[in-house]
């Protein structure tokens, strides 16, 4: 019986990390992937989660070149057989003020959030056309690709293109066999939020965990999203039970979203 395998970006920690043990409770073989910096973090990760048979390989990518994309996905193919699932998890949040933000935070976080997934997408997809069967991309969004917010206006454009380039994806790829589908929390309760917390309490003039707490006043659920409820979406979306869902970008936030 072939075992699915799932490429996983920005897997070393945080969200990407929940979602790699979820995929491998769920079955899947994993080829997880992180910028060097990461590689100790991630190799942790990969024996944690290389038990019962389950084959987890580690690699070391920065998804803002095309080169490394692309020797991802040929190391995911050469050691675990193919390429069913890739999920573009990997993305930055540099916040600030709008009037404060350089052209060079701009381009790395379009090179970041946006070439990123394009790249992988794009790779992962030429693999799954090849090898035949249709497959699975996924990629990292936001609730600020559907609204933009204070502080966070070039994070919130790279999510708006990440799910306008889904949408396109789908409908190109859809002939295939092959679903695109994105997921959209609101603030995950991770190390990646601490930091916008302190940077944007900061310019408001509170203590840190003032916009933490100005969030979660205003959810009805009580509490920030939390890493495995957006791995249990992405569970969803890589599995079978969603083989007809493509072109989505579904929002993860507990009503904090619902006009």
């Amino acid at each position: 019986m072939t075992v699915a395998v799932a490429v996983i970006t920005g897997a070393a920690q945080g969200i990407g990390a929940a979602i790699a043990a979820r995929l491998a409770k769920d079955g899947f073989d994993l080829a997880l992937a992180d910028v060097a910096s990461a590689q100790p973090a991630l190799a942790k990760l990969v024996a944690d989660l290389a038990v019962d048979g389950r084959r987890v390989v580690a690699v070391t990518c920065d998804v803002r070149r095309k080169d490394d994309v692309d020797a991802m996905v040929a190391e995911a193919v050469a050691q675990l057989g193919r390429v069913d699932v890739m999920i573009a998890n990997a993305g930055i949040a540099p916040v600030g003020p709008f009037l404060d933000v350089t052209v060079d935070t701009m381009d790395n976080l379009h090179a970041v959030n946006v070439r990123g997934v394009f790249l992988c997408y794009q790779a992962a997809a030429r693999q799954m056309i090849k090898q035949g069967g249709g497959g699975k991309l996924i990629a990292a969004c936001s609730t600020a690709g559907w609204q933009g917010y204070p502080g966070f206006s070039m994070y919130s454009a790279t999510k708006f293109a990440v799910r306008s380039l889904n949408q396109s994806a789908a409908k190109e790829l859809g002939r295939h066999g092959i679903t695109c589908n994105v997921y959209c929390p609101s603030p995950v309760d991770t190390q990646m939020w601490t930091d916008i917390d302190k940077t944007l309490s900061a310019h408001l003039g509170g203590a840190e965990g003032t916009l933490t707490q100005s969030r979660v006043s205003v959810t009805p659920m009580g509490r920030l999203v939390r890493a495995d409820d957006v791995a249990n979406l992405v569970s969803f979306l890589a599995g079978p039970d969603s083989g007809f869902i493509s072109g989505e970008s579904i929002v993860v936030s507990g009503a904090d979203t619902v006009a």
